[in-house]
């Protein structure tokens, strides 16, 4: 245990030697990569990343197969590339060197990784998300029916509720008190037309359309 610890003190060490001499780090030690991540990330007292980052970003937890729905294709296109800069971003060296040539460098791998799990996340929640019902009374008495759904912001990566739609009269929407099938799946595809708005807006120079 006594030689593991001196082991230990001695590569932080030799990690310390290597910034404080201004070099980069180029190996594809996946081991040297692990370490240096971790080393970085604990001293300046930011939250360490799971190590099976692939599975995360691999696994993307739907329940209802949504991928055999041609219409969000677009949205399955999307998902893709986003996963493929990810994987790169990982992959890279680059990050690593930021790291150790720069006092904020870890920090900054960590707004990064933020950045690209969010982006991911918010995919998946256009891909397959919940649809809120509930009634709205105008000062002229009448009740309509809203429908909203959640988003997640940007900076720290919380499920908001952020869209809403008008879906008419309640008395005249609601048969029995629910919403028909026909109904909730006209809603879902006008409010995953907004959140396609909103993502292109943050993520892209052109919005595309919604095919």
């Amino acid at each position: 245990m006594t030689q593991y610890i001196i082991g230990s003190f001695n590569f932080i060490n030799y990690l310390c030697t290597m910034i404080i001499s201004g070099l980069v780090i180029s190996t594809s030690s996946l081991l040297l990569a692990k370490a240096s991540k971790a080393f970085f990330f604990f001293f300046l007292s930011l939250p360490l990343y799971e190590d099976n980052l692939d599975a995360w970003i691999d696994d993307d937890g739907f329940k209802d197969n949504p991928q055999d729905d041609k219409s969000k294709s677009y949205l399955f296109d999307e998902l893709s590339l986003a996963k493929e800069d990810f994987k790169k971003f990982l992959d890279s060296n680059e990050y690593m060197n930021s790291s150790i040539s720069n006092a904020g460098g870890a920090r900054k791998v960590h707004q990064y990784i933020n950045a690209y799990t969010i982006r991911i996340r918010k995919i998946r929640l256009m891909i397959e998300f919940t649809t809120y019902f509930n009634t709205s009374q105008n000062k002229y008495g009448s009740k309509y029916l809203m429908a909203k759904c959640c988003w997640i912001n940007s900076k720290n990566g919380k499920v908001i509720k952020k869209f809403s739609k008008v879906v008419g009269l309640d008395e005249l929407v609601r048969v029995n008190g629910k919403v028909s099938k026909k109904i909730e799946a006209s809603v879902k595809k006008e409010l995953e037309i907004s959140m396609w708005k909103e993502y292109s807006k943050e993520y892209l120079s052109i919005p595309k359309s919604n095919k």
